[in-house]
């Protein structure tokens, strides 16, 4: 079949530079307009310093953090590879640590639970090892497209206007002059919309991992710079981010050091207050204008649909869908009340 899965896979495979590169051209726009305006700079210039500024957090990332990550993805690996976790030695570790009676029961019900408790343990940590091995091995074989794709990116952001310009002459050319005004205002509001999402949320995520790779360091919680990358990405997802990514923390923390595990989510709970009420709605703002139960619903339907990239591009699919519609139903409704004032004027 021409349509099969393989073959599908073989032509998005083909064409990942291309998204990667327009994907790094769409984000870096912005820093290009911010350098043009306060810095008094051409487009060109701007490119430049944008691809250089780029070029540098990537460059701090591989030699300075990127190691510090791989030593601890490899500790991990390691801890999990040895074997068996002695859920009795760690039960026992709590207990002696915290004297409360609701303690007590828990620890005395996984004991009693024993072998069923171990085997899910062994099989979480399993997964655990799984995902971070095909992780290594997607960056290890990714690298030629990232960099491909960065070229392709330059390319993007020197001619956008060229490229903009082709696109509406193609929209004009097949579409009449109502229809056509009416896709370039969906497209206008999809830009404003993803792009200031995006970004924002970009950098509202960078910072919260920055805290929490901090905070974590401080508070000596096992990897710290490992556990804070994890919380900065998933922190991306609205909503379920912060639970998705707290879990393999407080996982990893509680059997390496169970006394860390409840200090690594007392940091996490505390970091994500400070985000939820100062930062990101003063970096991302009020774009999201959608209520909690749409959010839920673009999260959970687009990460089923396309995985991570689903959950993070749902919500701003959802808000442009959300808008479109609301224009459409208001200028109907004006139309007919156009409609009625003509006909009672008719009737006078």
């Amino acid at each position: 079949m021409v349509f099969s899965p393989g073959t599908f896979g073989l032509i998005v495979g083909s064409f990942k530079p291309i998204i990667y590169g327009l994907a790094m051209a769409y984000l870096l726009d912005s820093v290009v307009m911010f350098l043009m305006k306060k810095l008094k700079v051409r487009r060109k210039q701007g490119i430049f310093l944008a691809c250089v500024i780029l070029i540098g957090i990537i460059s701090t990332i591989i030699y300075k953090i990127l190691p510090q990550i791989a030593e601890n993805v490899n500790n991990i690996m390691d801890f999990i590879m040895d074997g068996e976790v002695d859920i009795g030695q760690i039960v026992a570790d709590i207990r002696s640590r915290i004297d409360n009676k609701y303690v007590d029961y828990i620890t005395d019900y996984i004991l009693k639970a024993g072998e069923s408790v171990k085997n899910v343990i062994n099989n979480l940590l399993k997964y655990l090892y799984n995902t971070l091995m095909s992780l290594i091995t997607n960056i290890g074989s990714g690298a030629f497209t990232a960099v491909t794709g960065f070229i392709i990116n330059i390319y993007m952001l020197s001619e956008k206007d060229d490229l903009l310009a082709r696109g509406r002459r193609f929209i004009h050319a097949y579409f009449n002059e109502n229809k056509a005004n009416d896709i370039l205002n969906i497209f206008t509001k999809a830009n404003k919309i993803f792009k200031s999402f995006l970004t924002g949320k970009l950098l509202d995520s960078t910072i919260v991992g920055i805290m929490c790779v901090i905070a974590f360091a401080i508070a000596k919680v096992p990897y710290a710079p490992l556990m804070g990358t994890l919380i900065g990405f998933f922190n991306m997802i609205p909503y379920f981010g912060p639970i998705i990514g707290s879990v393999p923390v407080v996982l990893v923390s509680f059997f390496v050091n169970p006394a860390k595990a409840f200090t690594a989510l007392i940091i996490i709970i505390i970091i994500q207050q400070i985000d939820g009420n100062f930062l990101d709605p003063k970096i991302v703002g009020k774009n999201v204008g959608v209520s909690p139960f749409w959010i839920i619903t673009s999260v959970t339907v687009g990460g089923n649909l396309f995985g991570i990239p689903g959950m993070i591009l749902g919500v701003p699919l959802v808000v442009l869908i959300k808008e479109v519609i609301e224009d459409s139903v208001e200028m109907r409704l004006m139309e007919k009340g156009k409609e009625n004032l003509e006909k009672t004027n008719l009737r006078k």
